[in-house]
């Protein structure tokens, strides 16, 4: 048999093995000699790399602080040096409108009445619907309505 590692001298045959610059060598010499380095946990990566955060991490290293699932290539967010996905991030640190409970994005017309925010297009009169922006409005039961 000729198939063998070029480092070990393993029996490729029954091993798993990567082609690494004209050289064939067994997995368990890859990951101790060549694989970069998890920036989280230190040990090899084999398989899927995940780059962020300046450094290679397993995918299973790659972890939402909050619902603690992998993030893998998806969006993120850092807060205070932890990361979150998209959803929980948006879900603890954006501003969302009292009246429909979207978040309030950047560029948005909002206003901010009865200690919440509102887009400007959702401050409306509780029982009839007309938009109180820029108008005089009344509060009961903590809800707004209109001076009609």
């Amino acid at each position: 048999n000729h198939f063998k590692c070029d480092h070990c001298e393993a029996d490729l045959i029954s091993l798993g093995f990567i082609e690494l610059d004209g050289n064939v060598i067994c997995e368990s010499d890859y990951a101790q000699k060549y694989a970069p380095r998890c920036t989280k946990c230190h040990n090899a990566i084999t398989g899927t790399i995940v780059y962020a955060l300046g450094g290679t991490l397993h995918n299973d290293c790659f972890l939402c602080h909050k619902c603690e699932k992998p993030i893998g290539d998806g969006l993120f967010h850092q807060e205070d040096g932890l990361v979150y996905c998209e959803a929980d991030w948006g879900d603890m640190f954006q501003t969302k409108c009292a009246g429909c409970n979207f978040p309030i994005e950047a560029g948005d017309k909002w206003i901010e009445a009865l200690d919440v925010n509102w887009h400007g297009e959702c401050f409306n009169c509780s029982t009839c619907q007309c938009n109180l922006q820029q108008k005089g409005f009344v509060v009961r039961n903590g809800k707004p309505f209109c001076k009609v």
